[in-house]
């Protein structure tokens, strides 16, 4: 809220400086008081009226307390509190003057003080208009003195009274004028500073790069969107909810390399994710000056590098199989048609049927992978729809399931029911086919079962949606879970090595992950985290 103003002042420093000037009066008075009473006989106050001296400066000292106590607790008519003591002030200090012997006691210097206060006080040139009364009051009281025969003429004191009246009114108000507009440029200044300093927020909030400030304590000063999301948090919360939080408590891999690179000069960092289903985040540091205590933190999201490199290697993968791949059919198809007509003959060994099996299944195999890279390069746009799981899966295994002649066992769990998605139906099944038909092998190899586990929920940490893909094999290690979505690596003699790295292409085509998750009781999981852009729950 803007705070109101007296003649371009903040409302709380006018007030400030005119409670200033109060005591000010208070102390002047009392002082003139006091000196009269304690040394009556050497002070010249008062030396030619002493009863009209005493009067004037005891009705000064009231004033003066009454006027103070109105500045301080009744915030309001302020330019008349102002001009009634400066009024009352020059009546007083006249009076005073005739009573001490005219100008030559110096009580005039005193209006100064009042008429310099009345220009700074209302940056006003009206203000100057004290300066004037001033001039004729002590004139007048000049010309009544001369009159009176109680002195001789002090017409000179008179005249360096105006002009010093006059040119501390008017330096006073040319100071204040000065001051006044030099704030209005600094609250100019400020103000482009703070839209600027805004402005800088909002571009820093919406780089797609996290960025984190840390103290030298590790306690978080700014984060961005970007880096609140990279790190796991929920992407409906509010970045301000973890400032000043410590950097341990958010991220410990980040933490630990943040440590590391304060110790060492040539810290190389490393890629680490910060939940099991993130990103691999590579973050960058920067010192703020010339020590490490307060750093900048960069996090790039390397999947992205990563997969920008992938799609340019398919890419050109994918234009040389389209342009060799009829090439290649035409002899694979007429090796198919061979092999299939050497095993339908009679004339052939029986011994030798083997080796025909062995032609079928690799030719099979070749056009597998042909036509898998020919979906890759010629994927169709994605056709978002709604989807609610717990009515899509139960159809969609019931008709996955009538295409194998002996299907798996395939059980489904819902943490939460009626969660609504938005995804491409087919791509969606084309996905847990392949996760499906992963997990039964894998199982059945392990444990002589095809079991197949669903399991459809909400993270709470972080309020994301994810269906699991859940298996009883062996597991996977640590250094090949780090390849299992690369394009043609497989430990199947009979894989592509392309089913995991499609599957998480056409996730993240419908703004979705697929990660791998080491289940601890033996076996594999798989899971697609659903983003809060395709989440809906009824």
């Amino acid at each position: 809220m803007t705070e109101t103003k007296i003649q371009g002042l903040p409302f709380s420093v006018s007030w400030r400086a005119l409670q200033i000037f109060s005591a000010y009066r208070v102390i002047l008075s009392l002082s003139l008081l006091l000196f009269y009473q304690l040394q009556p006989e050497v002070t010249f106050l008062g030396k030619d009226n002493p009863q009209l001296f005493y009067t004037t400066a005891l009705f000064f000292f009231a004033f003066s307390i009454v006027a103070m106590a109105l500045s301080l607790f009744l915030k309001r008519l302020y330019f008349l509190q102002l001009e009634a003591q400066v009024f009352i002030d020059i009546i007083l200090i006249i009076l005073m003057m005739n009573a001490s012997g005219g100008n030559v006691s110096g009580l005039g210097v005193l209006i100064a003080v009042s008429t310099s206060a009345a220009s700074i006080l209302t940056g006003n040139p009206a203000a100057l208009g004290f300066s004037i009364l001033a001039s004729a009051a002590v004139l007048g009281e000049e010309l009544y003195s001369n009159l009176s025969g109680n002195k001789q003429s002090g017409m000179t004191q008179v005249g360096i009274l105006s002009i010093t009246f006059m040119a501390t009114s008017l330096l006073s108000f040319y100071l204040t004028r000065r001051i006044i507009e030099t704030e209005h440029v600094a609250e100019e200044s400020i103000k482009g500073l703070e839209n600027m300093e805004q402005l800088n927020e909002q571009i820093i909030q919406f780089m797609t790069t996290g960025v984190l400030v840390v103290d030298g304590q590790n306690s978080i000063r700014l984060i961005n969107r970007s880096a609140w999301i990279h790190l796991g948090m929920p992407e409906l919360g509010m970045p301000e909810s973890t400032k000043s939080r410590r950097l341990e408590q958010v991220s410990t891999p980040l933490a630990r390399q943040l440590n590391l690179w304060r110790r060492k000069n040539s810290y190389r960092s490393k890629p680490f994710k910060n939940t099991a289903t993130g990103p691999n985040l590579l973050p960058n540091f920067s010192p703020i000056g010339n020590s490490k205590e307060n750093a900048i933190i960069f996090l790039e999201d390397t999947s992205f590098l990563n997969q920008q490199a992938q799609s340019l290697k398919l890419a050109s993968l994918g234009r040389l199989t389209a342009s060799i791949a009829h090439e290649i059919r035409n002899p694979l198809g007429a090796l198919s048609h061979a092999a299939q007509l050497m095993k339908e003959s009679d004339e052939v060994d029986p011994t030798n049927l083997g080796l025909v099996e062995i032609i079928e299944k690799n030719t099979e195999r070749v056009n597998g992978i042909i036509e898998n890279i020919m979906k890759l390069s010629q994927r169709a746009k994605v056709q978002v729809k709604e989807i609610n799981l717990s009515q899509y899966l139960p159809i969609m295994l019931k008709e996955y399931s009538s295409g194998k002649e002996i299907p798996p066992q395939v059980s489904t769990q819902f943490q939460t029911k009626n969660l609504i998605i938005h995804f491409d139906l087919s791509q969606l099944s084309q996905i847990l086919t392949n996760l499906i038909d992963n997990a039964a092998r894998y199982s059945e190899i392990n444990t002589g079962e095809a079991t197949v586990q669903l399991m459809v929920g909400v993270e709470p940490h972080s309020n994301t949606a994810f269906l699991d893909v859940i298996d009883r094999g062996a597991g996977i290690s640590p250094e090949l879970s780090e390849k299992i979505f690369e394009p043609f690596f497989t430990t199947s003699r009979s894989g592509t090595g392309l089913g995991l790295y499609l599957s998480r292409e056409l996730c993240e085509a419908n703004r979705a992950r697929l990660d791998f998750i080491p289940v601890p009781t033996g076996g594999s999981c798989f899971r697609i985290s659903f983003s809060a852009a395709n989440l809906t729950q009824r």
